[in-house]
């Protein structure tokens, strides 16, 4: 395998959970190059159970849950792979996760992204929307459908954050994650983000059916997933995603506009459910909409992310490959990881 790979996984409060996910990537062979484990627990469970594997590097994020791609962005100014993958802490690689990612990239130069299977062993997930895989569709609209098989390799718009690698050079190009905007305890659609910026950039991204790994939902942190906060920070993220890679395009106005009519058309089919239901979504928007515009004024729409912590993040990641080609002995003793920090 010619291309270095580093492993990036948040995590917080699911020690467990974490000391299989690196038992199964230290499965794979070969082995990644580097794992990083970003920790934001407020407890030292995890910090111990990643001290359990000798190589593994643990990082702590102090700011707290729902900061995922704060962590992310940490994990990024140590990484030295050509190829910088994510999971989630509750996700575990199967077999043949690394060498098939590592060959879809070796195919292709221009594939910039490659999507792995997330399953959740359900029956019949194979064949659930197995046509329409990862899509951004005209009205802004995400769909998902990671655990389907479609038998093949199928190009995407975006990927799921538990599953999905990147090329480090692109990260680097873009400045990493854009976390400078509160997206709330759910943290949805941040990697969604980073994958419309890299597409932007003129890279494909592929969903590879056999890069697997076992999505299993461990118990949210922030309560159960799809309650009435979770409706709200979906339609606000959402909108704000497409406001920072659209501007004022017209997908945008689609997405306002179907929300809308979709919002409505569910509370008259669910009228006891009518006023909580369509508070949360039509506040989501409103939210989406004036932090979209305001980002938009403040950054632009460009997808490189031009900030200081943009550029830290880009520098850090070059120097990290140049110092990764060297011989051992020229290695600096220590590298250092912005808000977080190594135990």
């Amino acid at each position: 395998m010619s291309m270095t790979v580093s492993v990036i996984v948040p995590t917080y409060n699911r020690p467990d959970c974490v000391r299989r996910c690196i038992e199964c990537l230290l499965e794979q062979t070969p082995q990644p190059d580097q794992i990083i484990i970003v920790d934001a627990s407020p407890d030292t469970r995890t910090r111990d159970a990643v001290a359990e594997y000798p190589g593994v590097v643990y990082l702590f994020n102090e700011s707290g849950r729902g900061n995922t791609p704060n962590s992310r962005n940490a994990a990024l100014e140590i990484a030295f792979g050509e190829i910088i993958a994510f999971l989630d802490d509750d996700a575990y690689v199967m077999s043949g996760w690394l060498p098939n990612m590592v060959e879809t990239f070796e195919s292709d130069p221009k594939i910039g992204g490659v999507a792995g299977r997330a399953l959740r062993l359900q029956p019949g997930e194979e064949n659930i929307g197995k046509d329409r895989i990862g899509l951004l569709t005209a009205n802004g609209i995400l769909t998902g459908n990671f655990a389907a098989e479609p038998g093949k390799w199928v190009e995407v718009d975006h990927m799921i954050g538990c599953n999905m690698a990147l090329r480090g050079d692109i990260i680097a190009t873009l400045g990493g994650f854009k976390d400078d905007d509160h997206i709330g305890p759910y943290c949805i659609c941040e990697e969604t983000e980073i994958c419309l910026r890299a597409k932007r950039l003129g890279y494909r991204l592929v969903f590879n059916p056999a890069v697997c790994a076992e999505h299993v939902g461990a118990v949210k942190p922030a309560g159960p997933r799809f309650n009435m906060a979770y409706i709200f920070w979906h339609c606000r993220n959402n909108l704000v995603m497409l406001f920072r890679n659209y501007g004022l395009g017209i997908i945008v106005w689609r997405h306002i506009g179907f929300m809308i009519v979709k919002c409505f058309g569910s509370c008259l089919k669910r009228i006891w459910h009518a006023l909580v239901h369509l508070g949360s979504e039509y506040l989501g928007l409103m939210a989406g909409f004036f932090a979209g515009i305001y980002l938009l004024l403040k950054t632009g729409a460009k997808p490189e992310r031009n900030d200081a912590k943009g550029r830290r993040i880009r520098e850090a990641m070059q120097r990290n490959r140049r110092v990764a080609a060297r011989p051992a002995a020229s290695e600096p003793a220590e590298l250092t990881a912005g808000p977080a920090r190594e135990a």
